[in-house]
């Protein structure tokens, strides 16, 4: 995990120096933009003009006492309840619950019945990938299905195994398939009748056999909702205890050029991508979230105020210590830079963001691990 937020997203975006300084949480560029591609045409910066040594004074805390935030409690009843009718709730919205009407046993199958079936495909004799399923649900009618399969499933009966053939539509999305003359052998297993609740049954069905029960399923969520929780305070301890020793520390001089170095270039971050849209920033910024132009601004300094106390920290606490990054680290930390942008050539790696800006970041990780391990034997 890297933990040095600032070049970590550097690495990632391969864009400019910045992490989301929008009032809403992340980049909603999809709001502006109906989904179209996000990548501005503007050429992304080189690891000298990443590089920024700020200067400053400031006086450190006793980072040995600092503490690590609580860890989660783990999940109680109330909460694995409340998820699970959450996550019940909206599993019947999307795949309602039909249960065996055995008034229609035995009877034949008309438009608007919902059938509970088995199917096999086959081209040419061989069943093809895809055209097979088992306890599927069909509405007789919906479109589900191609049109050939669900009027060919009208007046055959309830409980028995029938041979259906079918053409694909000539545009049919499986270049395999459209055009083609294919057969389905159906079992229909029986008429489905809705049922409101999540039963035991609906369950299996519902997970391909995977959890028999509800309680089978409550016992897997409650450990997903224990794991999604540590991996939540993982996340958030470095952030936590860098924040922590910032605001204890005492900034006696706070540069700035340096504030200005962080702030324009989050304001040209959000020009560019103004720019790829065809918009002016000053209204670019109120379609991701921002209230103003104004408070963009405002907060483009708030937040490279912060970026500099905290390359300040981690810099005097990495000289103090005496922290120095050797070549193995700087190798290990960079393949694990690459490994997070998906990037596999190490040279290309090294020349774009240049050996000093890798070992500054690397630098500050460092200190920053150190802060954490402190706090966690506290």
């Amino acid at each position: 995990m890297k933990k040095f937020l600032y070049p970590i997203l550097v690495v990632a975006l391969v864009l400019t120096c910045l992490t989301a300084c929008g009032e809403k949480k992340g980049n909603n560029f999809n709001q502006a933009t109906n989904g179209a591609e996000t990548t501005p045409t503007t050429e992304p910066k080189k690891g000298s003009d990443l590089y920024h040594d700020c200067g400053g004074e400031v006086v450190l805390c006793d980072y040995s006492k600092l503490t690590k935030p609580a860890e989660y409690p783990g999940v109680s009843d109330e909460e694995l309840e409340k998820e699970y009718l959450s996550q019940i709730a909206e599993a019947l919205a999307d795949y309602p619950n039909y249960v065996r009407d055995e008034s229609r046993d035995g009877t034949e199958i008309k438009e608007g019945d919902v059938v509970n079936i088995d199917y096999v495909g086959k081209l040419d004799g061989e069943a093809f990938a895809g055209g097979s399923d088992e306890e599927f649900d069909l509405e007789i009618g919906s479109g589900t299905f191609i049109e050939d399969f669900e009027n060919g499933l009208i007046g055959k009966t309830v409980g028995t195994t029938v041979d259906v053939d079918c053409k694909f539509p000539d545009d049919y999305h499986s270049e395999d398939l459209a055009g083609k003359a294919v057969t389905f052998t159906i079992t229909i297993n029986y008429v489905g009748q809705k049922k409101d609740e999540a039963d035991d049954e609906y369950i299996r069905r519902l997970s391909r056999g995977t959890y028999q029960s509800g309680e089978d399923y409550k016992k897997e969520l409650r450990s997903m909702m224990e794991e999604s929780a540590k991996k939540e305070y993982e996340d958030n301890l470095y952030e936590e205890v860098l924040k922590d020793m910032i605001e204890n520390s005492e900034f006696k001089t706070i540069l700035d050029e340096d504030v200005a170095f962080y702030e324009n270039d989050m304001k040209a971050y959000y020009e560019s991508y103004a720019a790829y849209y065809g918009m002016d920033v000053k209204e670019f910024v109120t379609e991701v979230g921002f209230s103003s132009y104004d408070a963009f601004l405002a907060k483009c300094h708030d937040d490279a105020v912060q970026y500099v106390k905290e390359y300040m920290v981690l810099e005097a606490i990495a000289a103090k210590e005496g922290i120095t990054v050797t070549p193995e680290i700087f190798n290990e930390r960079v393949e694990g830079y690459m490994a997070s942008a998906s990037m596999t050539d190490k040279e290309a790696f090294i020349e774009e963001y240049s050996n000093e800006y890798l070992n500054y970041c690397i630098l500050n990780d460092l200190a920053l691990e150190l802060l954490v391990e402190n706090a966690k034997k506290n």
